[in-house]
């Protein structure tokens, strides 16, 4: 008998009478054990579909298992390598996640978070997974009449973009790619002044005061070296795709003709502006590798602009749900019916609405008098027989609104992930931002679920 063998036997003996090993007892008495009672692993798992072919090898973990990866690394402030190094060794984390793994088995694939983050980012709905949240934890939930709405930005993890930059990105880009396409079908590079380009705008990048006349000498020739490159790229790649020998291998990576694509709309875009720079754009793109990412104008004092997915949010007893995203600027205000709407599907009647004086417009004010919803807006008109008593009510929501909803931004920034999003690609944004947040109200739940009966 090998030691494994004899290790799960051993484990076998230790259970109790449900069948569970001892450790399972302990596991629940836990701070992670607790916050794996709080969340509908099962209903989240649900939302996402199953393995439906035998090909390849078992699947370590299950749809639950995926999911609590996510939760786990937004708890803990990890990154994928360390997050599966510490797994390793803790048996704790193993329970969360549903595995065991035996003294001499270990994961050595630190890609696996990753994988799953974006299996789930493309497959599972943010509506349909804070409903399934939402229904779980209204028996917890006390104050689930008032509503407190506002917006934020996720930021991006991405370089400060300027032009220059971002000219300077596209071209040496798409120049490395087209010399390593030019050596694999062995035709001779087009002759560009890539490399004087190269010296300039390094000179350029190291000074530490910038003029606007070497700004524009820089962009100048940035923008005709990309010209040029994007002239000869066609003609390279007709080599390539006629050519019967070569046109079956890949000598550029596959995400290449995309990349592509934005470098051409990045030097429309910037033709433009370089010529007449009151030009306004509002899909500028501001990163050759994001181009989701638009600017975001917040016209605060330390970031008047933010670069990263708008998020429309609202607060129920402490619990944030995401009402509507974008990386795409819009205004909140508009989204006053929709947050109550969503509130009425998750929990019923909506009596009270906090938000800033953005939202306080005729529209708005019309509906929440129609749907019988007190707010904190500032009164308009004449005032009420029960003034005193709704100057009360108005002063409460909007102590509410200004301490706990925007002391949760600054929470779910801090303490799980969310003040840089350093996922890839826009659906692995959002999942980072859903888990992140769910992380955070996973944590204030346990605090609100009642004790289980003795």
């Amino acid at each position: 008998m090998d030691k494994t063998t004899e290790y799960n036997l051993e484990w076998r003996l230790f259970e109790d009478q449900s069948g569970r090993s001892l450790d399972w007892s302990i596991f629940e008495q836990t701070t992670l054990g607790k916050l794996y009672s709080t969340i509908p692993f099962q209903a989240l798992a649900s939302l996402l579909p199953a393995k439906t072919t035998n090909v390849g090898s078992k699947a370590r973990f299950s749809n639950e298992g995926g999911i609590a990866l996510q939760i786990l690394k937004h708890y803990y402030k990890m990154s994928d390598e360390k997050l599966i190094e510490q797994l390793n060794h803790n048996w704790v984390m193993q329970y969360f996640c549903g595995i065991r793994l035996s003294m001499s088995e270990q994961i050595k694939d630190s890609d696996v978070v990753s994988r799953w983050r974006k299996f789930i980012g493309e497959h599972l709905s943010i509506n349909l997974a804070q409903y399934a949240l939402a229904k779980a934890w209204k028996k917890d939930m006390t104050q689930t009449k008032s509503n407190l709405s506002d917006a934020t930005c996720y930021e991006s993890y991405i370089r400060y973009p300027t032009d220059a930059k971002l000219l300077w990105e596209s071209v040496d880009y798409l120049w490395r790619n087209l010399r390593q396409l030019s050596r694999f079908l062995k035709v001779p590079m087009f002759r560009s002044k890539y490399t004087d380009v190269q010296k300039a705008y390094l000179n350029f990048s190291k000074k530490k005061r910038k003029t606007h006349k070497q700004r524009k000498a820089i962009k100048r020739r940035l923008l005709h070296l990309l010209n040029k490159l994007l002239g000869q790229a066609p003609l390279l790649i007709g080599i390539w795709k006629r050519n019967p020998v070569f046109s079956h291998q890949k000598p550029v990576k596959a995400n290449f003709f995309g990349r592509l694509k934005t470098i051409k709309q990045v030097y429309g875009q910037q033709d433009i502006l370089f010529k007449n720079p009151t030009q306004r754009m509002p899909d500028r793109i501001v990163s050759l590798f994001k181009p989701y990412l638009h600017p975001i104008v917040r016209g605060k004092e330390n970031k008047r602009v933010e670069f990263g997915m708008k998020a429309h949010e609202m607060q129920v007893d402490g619990i944030n749900f995401l009402e509507f995203g974008s990386f795409q600027a819009f205004h909140e205000g508009n989204r006053l019916k929709s947050a109550v709407r969503l509130h009425q599907v998750f929990f019923g009647s909506c009596q009270h609405f906090g938000g800033d004086r953005i939202y306080a417009n005729n529209r708005n004010r019309k509906y929440c008098t129609k749907q019988q919803i007190y707010t904190c807006f500032a009164p308009k008109g004449r005032k009420a027989k029960d003034e005193k008593q709704r100057a009360i009510l108005r002063k409460e929501i909007a102590k509410q609104r200004a301490t706990q909803l925007e002391g949760s931004f600054g929470n779910k920034k801090n303490h799980y992930l969310l003040d840089k999003i350093k996922a890839r690609t826009e659906p692995t944004e959002i999942a980072w931002i859903f888990f992140g947040s769910l992380t955070a109200n996973a944590v204030a739940m346990v605090k609100k679920a009642k004790p289980p009966p003795k």
